[in-house]
């Protein structure tokens, strides 16, 4: 079965708490819903991309240079400041959902050189699109590593995310705001609406909360600027 991948956040600002709405049921594990949603205005995706920024695509092996196979990280979203081999990622819910862009061959989650866990590709399925978290929530502060292996790399080429998980008022804060918002298009399409440029952070993070549509998350993309 085709699995899908999701990857984005950074620091936040919380809101006001708009009313809540139903809430979207994710088992860890199951894939997120694919089901077909209207597509987003193009005034959302546009103030959308302006907010989230650029997001290079990272060579396997912690190398940036133009040249071999790359990988871009879409949820939870990363930190446009980058100077190592690991890229780092602050999330701000303490269940992202995973996505990259483009299909992978190998993707895991490691803790002190230890693998929680795995998901291998098999040579005619590729793992491809959104993945609820598959293991325990984050708790504050923790920090994981995300490995990140593309279609067609060798066995030990991957891109790696450290992700760092916000501390706990705003873990708190942001998972109150992405159960109000719960799973209604158009109710994030007029939060996203009313967000304020200093609020940049705070789209990026609950993107990849798993209340967040699909069909935002369909609309986020690469770019070296």
């Amino acid at each position: 079965m085709t699995h899908r991948l999701l990857i984005m956040a950074t620091a936040a600002t919380t809101l006001a708490l708009l009313p809540t709405a139903t809430l979207l049921a994710q088992v860890p594990g199951q894939m997120t819903s694919n089901a077909q949603q209207p597509a987003p205005p193009r005034s959302v995706i546009q103030k959308l991309r302006a907010f989230l920024g650029v997001n290079p695509p990272v060579a396997v092996g912690g190398s940036r240079s133009g040249g071999g196979q790359s990988i871009c990280l879409l949820s939870p979203w990363p930190s446009p400041e980058r100077t190592g081999d690991a890229v780092p990622v602050t999330v701000v819910v303490s269940r992202p959902v995973l996505l990259a862009a483009g299909q992978l061959n190998e993707i895991r989650l490691e803790k002190g050189g230890r693998i929680l866990w795995q998901e291998r590709a098999s040579s005619t399925q590729p793992i491809e699109g959104s993945i609820p978290w598959p293991i325990k929530p984050l708790q504050p502060g923790e920090q994981l590593t995300l490995k990140l292996r593309p279609r067609g790399a060798s066995g030990g080429d991957f891109a790696t995310y450290v992700l760092r998980a916000a501390d706990a008022q705003v873990l708190e804060a942001n998972e109150r705001q992405a159960k109000a918002l719960g799973n209604d298009p158009k109710v994030w399409n007029g939060f996203v609406e009313q967000l304020k440029p200093q609020q940049a952070g705070l789209a990026a993070g609950l993107l990849s909360s798993p209340q967040a549509p699909v069909s935002l998350r369909q609309n986020l993309q690469c770019s070296e600027r």
